[in-house]
């Protein structure tokens, strides 16, 4: 997003017109949330934002569980990973 924003900046100050610059800046940045708007429409959209913005603002566990909130299989698969886990320490315990 900051290579086309650079670049805009430089069209605008080729061309002269720094008031020309704010109304560019807009569309962009519509054009990009239509973008991401139309990615999260779809599952394997929502998981792609969810890795986009887990490198931009280092939330992991955040992020990580948007993904495994798309991921259905997932939830059982955790769950029963508790569950294994619970009697594994409870064999071990007694």
């Amino acid at each position: 997003m900051s290579a086309i924003l650079g670049r805009l900046a430089n069209l605008g100050l080729r061309h002269g017109s720094p008031m020309f610059l704010p109304l560019m800046f807009a569309l962009t940045s519509r054009a990009i949330s239509s973008k991401l708007l139309s990615l999260a429409r779809f599952r394997s959209g929502r998981i792609l934002l969810h890795l986009l913005a887990m490198l931009g603002d280092r939330c992991f566990r955040f992020h990580i569980a948007g993904i495994m909130r798309e991921l259905p299989w997932v939830a059982p698969a955790s769950v029963l990973f508790y569950q294994a886990r619970t009697r594994l320490i409870g064999a071990l315990i007694r």
